[in-house]
């Protein structure tokens, strides 16, 4: 065969394959148990209160399973927007604002083994604290964090933050909780983990959404910026040392940020950037976490959820298709090379690995 042709042909076998689908039984249908597998949480449709739906893919078998929670609980749903997702000691702790509820849910078998109810809190992010076996709950609309007996789920204490908090990080015996206001505030309160009081508030910049912590121990804050004050804001990441709470260093940007961030354990941190006209995400950038070097638009695109796969060594998006249907998710190599994209459910947001 001629080398040109050849080349052609080996070419589309790649791209071909990079956006095959993997196989998807029918809905619920799953085979138990699933070794390795990525846990995709989708919030659904804000008006249907049964809209938040689990998505398993299954690594090893390329196998995707949808409703995969209904199918292991008599037809019983999750609830209403599924908002966050956090994995410890084999179970799934799932919080859903919409339907104001938390459910703990067996890796295994997919059951339901606990859930809790929070009337009247619009509750949105969840931290696990395994050192002192508790779990941290952000409540949207109060300005105030539940903290949970990780076990039981019982009330342990009620902390006073600021406006509208969402994601948190622990280091050391700190907790960090981003008070975002939706882009009017621009704190972050410091909790020590041990007494459950606020000890320090740290001023950052317009919308602190996002918070991880780096291998070095260092706190990354991601501040979405305002697009809607009268002086409009950008987005900006500030780093904080979690001894001295003391801003370090600072990275800014030309656009609005959409306030998720990930850390990669071989030295990178990746945010979601957002994109003209669009409410609903945008590309994904890479920051080094030793340089502070930024790769902007390190993958091109619009994505409202983000991941990473530190087994894998890979990167999850996924795509809401503007919550006009079921949403993608596509899988991406260290490189920023597309190597797989399947199809989820309503509103894909929040990615769970369990390895």
């Amino acid at each position: 065969m001629h080398s040109r042709v050849y080349l052609a042909v080996l070419l589309l076998l790649v791209v071909a394959a990079c956006k095959k689908d993997p196989v998807t039984p029918p809905d619920g249908l799953i085979v138990q148990p699933v070794v390795k597998a990525v846990y995709v949480l989708n919030e659904g449709d804000f008006s249907d209160p049964t809209g938040a739906r689990l998505t398993v893919y299954d690594v090893e078998k390329d196998t995707v399973y949808r409703d995969v929670y209904e199918a292991a609980n008599n037809g019983s749903h999750l609830g209403n927007v599924g908002d966050d997702m956090k994995f410890y000691n084999g179970k799934a702790y799932i919080v859903m604002s919409g339907s104001r509820n938390l459910i703990v849910m067996n890796l295994s078998t997919h059951r339901k083994e606990l859930e809790v109810s929070f009337p009247g809190s619009a509750v949105h992010d969840l931290l696990i604290d395994s050192v002192r076996s508790r779990l941290y709950v952000t409540r949207l609309f109060s300005s105030s964090v539940y903290v949970l007996n990780l076990s039981s789920l019982a009330l342990i204490d009620s902390i006073l933050v600021g406006a509208n908090p969402q994601g948190m990080a622990l280091s050391g015996n700190k907790v960090f909780i981003c008070n975002s206001g939706y882009g009017s505030d621009s704190t972050v309160t410091v909790v020590d983990a041990t007494t459950l009081r606020a000890v320090a508030t740290i001023r950052v910049a317009d919308g602190p959404t996002g918070a991880a912590v780096a291998s070095d121990g260092k706190v990354w804050v991601v501040c979405t910026g305002n697009a809607f004050a009268p002086s409009p804001t950008k987005g900006k990441i500030f780093v904080v040392d979690p001894t001295t709470l003391t801003k370090t260093d600072s990275i800014r940007f030309t656009e609005n940020l959409w306030g998720s961030i990930v850390m990669s354990q071989d030295g990178y941190a990746y945010v979601l950037g957002t994109t003209s006209g669009s409410f609903f995400g945008g590309p994904v950038h890479r920051i080094s976490v030793s340089s502070k070097t930024v790769a902007l638009n390190f993958i091109t695109g619009t994505y409202y959820g983000l991941g990473y796969d530190d087994v894998a060594r890979e990167i999850y998006v996924s795509d809401v298709r503007e919550f006009s249907g079921n949403g993608d998710v596509k899988i991406y190599t260290n490189a920023g090379a597309l190597r797989r994209t399947f199809s989820a459910q309503k509103g894909p947001a929040v990615f769970g690995f369990k390895r």
